[in-house]
């Protein structure tokens, strides 16, 4: 299994690769990854040094997503250090906090030059690497490009857009034989997260309105991409997996004055 995981110098990204290298292992396949993230040393050291354990290859390539001239470019260096592609993880994400009245043209060109544009230039750098292999697209995408999140909206639509353009590959590349799905994380606490989830008031008031009680981990996330690389998702294309806990569907139970069941006989 070759694979290239963006974003790989911690939080998801670096749980993704850790949980696939073990995959592999398990499975008694051969692995090879090429992590990138914006900046080489440090975080992706950290990650290759967390995946020791598996075995397989590790190589490590830096690069800004935002300039267009970069995911190909990556692709182009994963695939000559690997020897090809079976799998391509699109987890790179920045965000601009600001309600779009406000918003500034270049925060909102960046925020779609990272979180959509990139998983577009290195799928289409990747095609026929992985139509050689068969191979499987997953991008990272949130439950805010399902749901209109209010402060939000550059990120929000970045990510609807990132959803729609997955399903698209799914369906213009089924007939290569490549898969494409996307995961959609609620609340997950992870290094971008940290400062916010510190706070306690924060974490309890955030876990009270998840259904099942906590905020997630980047292991819970990494452990659905794990789903969808693997063999038990060989006949799963073109969806949007919401892993949130159950939060976006319970908007109606907190609603002041939901109906109750009626009395009792």
């Amino acid at each position: 299994m070759r694979v290239l995981v963006t974003g790989a110098g911690g939080g998801i990204g670096r749980a993704i690769a850790v949980r696939l290298a073990g995959d592999a292992r398990a499975r008694g396949e051969e692995a090879a990854f090429a992590l990138v993230d914006l900046r080489p040393g440090g975080a992706l050291e950290e990650t290759a040094e967390a995946m020791k354990g598996a075995g397989g290859s590790v190589s490590s390539f830096a690069g800004n997503l935002a300039d267009p001239a970069v995911p190909g470019r990556l692709v182009e260096q994963a695939v000559e250090a690997m020897g090809g592609l079976d799998v391509l993880v699109s987890n790179a994400g920045v965000n601009a906090p600001g309600r779009l009245k406000d918003l500034p043209l270049e925060d909102w060109d960046r925020v779609f030059a990272v979180n959509t544009r990139p998983t577009w230039l290195m799928a289409k750098a990747a095609y026929p690497h992985l139509k050689a292999s068969r191979g499987v697209v997953v991008s990272i995408a949130s439950m805010s490009g399902m749901q209109p999140h209010t402060g939000l909206g550059a990120y929000s639509a970045s990510k609807a857009a990132l959803i729609i353009l997955t399903k698209q590959i799914a369906q213009e590349w089924a007939a290569d034989g490549i898969r494409a799905n996307s995961v959609s994380p609620g609340f997950v606490e992870s290094p971008m997260t940290a400062d916010l989830y510190a706070d306690p008031a924060v974490r309890s008031s955030r876990e009270a309105y998840v259904p099942l009680g906590r905020i997630a981990q980047p292991d819970d996330i990494a452990a659905v991409v794990a789903f969808l690389v693997g063999p038990d998702a060989r006949y799963v294309t073109g969806q949007n997996i919401l892993t949130d806990g159950g939060l976006c569907d319970s908007i109606l139970d907190k609603t002041p004055g939901r109906p109750s069941a009626g009395p009792k006989a």
